[in-house]
């Protein structure tokens, strides 16, 4: 279950159930009081009554018509003399009378229907005289045992409704919620989206209709930006060629001047070239070409190939592996990507300093020992242009562009590149795992 379904389900059940619980907990208290209260006013009354036709004529034969009476009924009655002694009493109830009973003036004498085998009642006389009723308390445990039954079909319903309640909840509610979410994450790619959802009058409905137009308008600025990139691109290269050309003649007859426009000239065309090879990948105009390729041992080719450049800025080059294996890759496009990175640690480590490359897990891992960056900067290491520190390009000669550049091919092989920083500067991996190791032709 995913994490707002979780969370709004646990709180919405738990919330119900709880109110719910309480709720069924205090009604049945109250209910079997309330029969409790309810029998033993009743047995009560029915010793009042008693009382009131004994006051009238306490004889033999309206003691033995008191006593007939209850013999067919659910109650009993022990009839007490002015001695204190039983009279007569229906079923050899007076077998069950408590001697506190005997004393007891008025009254309720025993409720306890949980352990006691009777409730009872005292209905006072002239001279001492009582009637004692008692009501076996089978009846009121019958009587309860019944309301238990009740109430746990009611409790069975309520948790029926409860799951009913949370199919609804995860299907009409946070179910479309989801896939709006899943929808919107592709917002960065360009892409023009639909929603399911924008069919719904309510405002899920209109969250899903707002998400669908603001994917057409990024589309379109997306599309203008990069038909916007291709030209300026096209349109540039052709006039920088002409002008790092003549600088350099400039520059051969040793003209100072000549030398700083060829320097701007050869920055200014690579970032023209830079900008293309962005715009390429962006339009999806290339093509990766995979071939199964032992990842260790190209690594290593690479790396061989930029050594000299390290060795001259005297920063040791390291590289460590567990074991090979194989991926199925463009290895010119992933060679760029390489020389990317290494030219990034190349111009960001001091000299006497060690780039380690690590090569495991399927991953390729490397360790600079810079400055690193700050961790708010992190997220955006790969965008265009983005620098963590403007003043510093212009002193590496770099365009912004090499990182975005990297990422966009390596997202075109269907893995992963991301950085971190270490105790010992930035670390950038290339995780491969999500790349096929079978032979393969894909177009972008």
């Amino acid at each position: 279950m995913n994490k707002i379904s979780l969370k709004i389900s646990l709180f919405y059940l738990t919330g119900i159930a709880i109110i719910l619980t309480i709720s069924l907990f205090l009604v049945h208290d109250r209910l079997v009081d309330q029969q409790v209260e309810n029998e033993l006013e009743r047995l009560q009354q029915r010793g009042d009554s008693h009382r009131d036709v004994l006051a009238d004529h306490f004889n033999a034969t309206t003691v033995s018509h008191v006593v007939m009476m209850e013999e067919k009924a659910l109650t009993e009655v022990v009839i007490i003399n002015e001695d204190g002694l039983p009279e007569a009493a229906s079923n050899q109830a007076d077998t069950f009378v408590k001697d506190e009973w005997l004393t007891a003036t008025e009254g309720i004498v025993e409720d306890d229907w949980r352990n006691e085998p009777f409730l009872a009642t005292v209905s006072p006389l002239n001279n001492g005289q009582k009637v004692i009723m008692l009501e076996p308390t089978r009846q009121i445990q019958s009587l309860i045992s019944e309301l238990n039954h009740h109430f746990a079909i009611a409790a069975l319903l309520t948790g029926l409704f409860l799951l009913v309640s949370l199919y609804f909840l995860s299907h009409f509610i946070t179910g479309p919620l989801l896939s709006i979410r899943k929808t919107a994450g592709k917002l960065s790619q360009g892409d023009v989206l639909t929603v399911p959802e924008t069919k719904r009058n309510d405002e899920i409905g209109e969250l899903a209709r707002s998400i669908t137009k603001i994917s057409g308008d990024l589309h379109q600025i997306q599309q203008s930006r990069k038909a916007f990139l291709t030209s300026i691109a096209h349109e540039l290269r052709t006039p920088t060629t002409y002008i790092k050309g003549y600088a350099g003649l400039l520059k051969k007859e040793d003209s100072a001047y000549g030398s700083i426009i060829y320097e701007e000239a050869d920055r200014l065309h690579r970032l023209i070239e830079d900008l293309f090879e962005l715009a390429r990948l962006e339009e999806n105009s290339f093509t990766i070409e995979p071939e199964r390729t032992e990842i260790t041992g190209f690594t290593t080719a690479v790396m061989k190939r930029i050594q000299p450049a390290f060795d001259t800025k005297q920063i040791s080059l390291q590289f460590e592996t567990e074991q090979p294996f194989y991926k199925s890759i463009d290895q010119k496009r992933l060679e760029q990507v390489l020389i990317i990175l290494l030219d990034n640690a190349l111009k960001y480590t001091p000299a006497q300093k060690t780039v380690k490359v690590s090569v495991k897990k399927e991953q390729i891992e490397i360790t600079d020992e810079g400055p690193g960056v700050t961790e708010e900067s992190l997220p955006y290491l790969f965008d265009r242009f983005y620098r963590v520190d403007a003043s510093r390009n212009r002193d590496t000669g770099g365009t912004g562009l090499g990182l975005a550049i990297a990422k966009e091919i390596i997202n075109a092989h269907h893995a992963s590149i991301f950085a971190e920083n270490t105790t010992q500067g930035l670390k950038i991996t290339i995780d491969l795992r999500g790349v096929s190791d079978e032979e393969d032709r894909t177009r972008r």
